[in-house]
């Protein structure tokens, strides 16, 4: 079944709707009917469909001309995945009383599950537009998305979809149905451009990150020296050929790589002196190596290109510590607790800092931050997403080194 099997919300308003039919349909006189009717409803209520359905099956051969025995029929045959025969008694409610309300919005989802998809898709706009429940707007937007998608109207899915997002951004269901419509409407277009432009400085580099998230690191390197043979001035791919050497250092520990990724974040400082994150990785390792001269050039440098850059501050702060220079490294460690609170390495530092200076009540309270931060979890599962420079980069960590 599919996830609107489960929808809920038009059983309030049709079984509202049910339950002030007009005394005018003769039938409603008849005990019998309004027994069963109330059979019918508390059956319902309770999750019994099938026997519900069938309460109201009776009910329609009692009275066809009942628009809301046809509604709530309609909405039991949605339930269990009868769509067709939804539809068809959806629409003879309709007829009988058009201001029925929710039919249009059930209907609309009933076409979109029978494979109807043009047909669904005015009302679910509709109803994605104009709906005044919250829910009801939500199931319509997911069925939306997803009759534009199967329509090949992948720009109306995406926007969809992000509409979807903030409007819902903590539903489970919503941010899955997003991520599938985006993932679909990435690959469709990478598949378009491997295809109309296999041999080009983007396909080769669209390849390149592909096969770097995959761990395809000697791959990923051939293809990034590919895409500089085409372009040697293109920025950012030396810096990406650097973060490739450094996660293939993580499995192979072999020297040369390391090497390797510092020469080619030099290179890539050499062809864009503002790239903050090139200039971060190397200061690191110049750090590594003992050059802590070197290091804080290449931070304070980071800072200036990008202000914001809360990891260079935590960085900064903690060669000046290396130094000596705890008074220098305190306003650096404040901006980067500032930039990022939960950052459980800054106040660490901090702390550590405050220390040195003797200001004992300002160690404890930043140490009181670092400890709470730090029985949540460790550093490498505390971080929270990236600034926009901050992105890929390797992450400081607690001790008196960033390595």
């Amino acid at each position: 079944m599919r996830m609107w099997k489960n929808w809920i919300v038009l059983v309030v308003s049709v079984a509202g709707a049910t339950a002030r039919m007009s005394s005018a349909q003769a039938s409603t006189e008849d005990p019998e009917f309004a027994r069963l009717y109330s059979y019918g409803q508390s059956a319902m209520a309770a999750g019994r469909y099938d026997e519900a359905r069938a309460d109201f099956e009776r009910l329609e051969k009692m009275d066809s001309g009942v628009a809301e025995v046809h509604a709530t029929l309609g909405l039991l045959c949605f339930k269990a995945g009868s769509f067709d025969h939804a539809i068809e008694e959806i629409r003879v409610a309709r007829k009988l009383k058009p201001e029925l309300h929710g039919l249009d919005t059930l209907l609309s989802l009933s076409l979109a599950e029978s494979g109807k998809f043009r047909e669904a898709m005015p009302g679910l706009e509709r109803a994605f537009k104009s709906s005044a429940d919250p829910e009801s707007k939500r199931q319509a937007g997911l069925e939306l998305a997803r009759v534009y998608s199967q329509l090949s109207m992948d720009r109306r899915a995406a926007e969809t979809a992000l509409e979807l997002r903030d409007l819902y951004k903590d539903d489970p269901e919503v941010l899955y149905s997003v991520g599938k419509t985006l993932g679909n409407s990435a690959y469709l277009t990478m598949q378009h451009l491997f295809h109309e432009s296999g041999a080009s400085v983007w396909a080769r580099l669209a390849e390149a990150e592909a096969q770097e998230s995959q761990g395809q690191f000697a791959d990923a390197i051939q293809n990034y020296r590919s895409v500089l043979e085409m372009d040697p001035h293109r920025v950012n791919v030396h810096y990406r050929m650097g973060r490739t050497y450094l996660s293939k250092w993580q499995k192979s520990h072999s020297a040369d790589d390391v090497a390797a990724a510092e020469d080619e974040f030099t290179k890539e400082i050499a062809v864009n002196p503002g790239n903050a994150n090139a200039g971060y990785e190397l200061a690191g390792l110049r750090w590594k190596d003992g050059n802590q001269a070197a290091a804080e050039q290449l931070y304070e440098a980071a800072i200036r290109n990008y202000p914001d850059f809360e990891e260079a501050e935590v960085g900064l702060g903690g060669i000046l510590l290396d130094e000596g220079k705890p008074a220098l490294a305190v306003p650096h460690l404040q901006r980067a607790t500032a930039l990022r609170a939960e950052d459980e390495v800054a106040w660490y530092r901090l702390a550590q800092a405050d220390r040195m200076l003797g200001d004992l009540q300002a160690q404890k309270q930043a140490l009181a931050s670092f400890q709470k931060l730090h029985a949540q979890s460790t550093a490498a599962w505390n971080k929270t997403p990236p600034t926009q420079a901050q992105e890929g980069v390797t992450p400081q960590t607690l001790g008196n080194s960033t390595q």
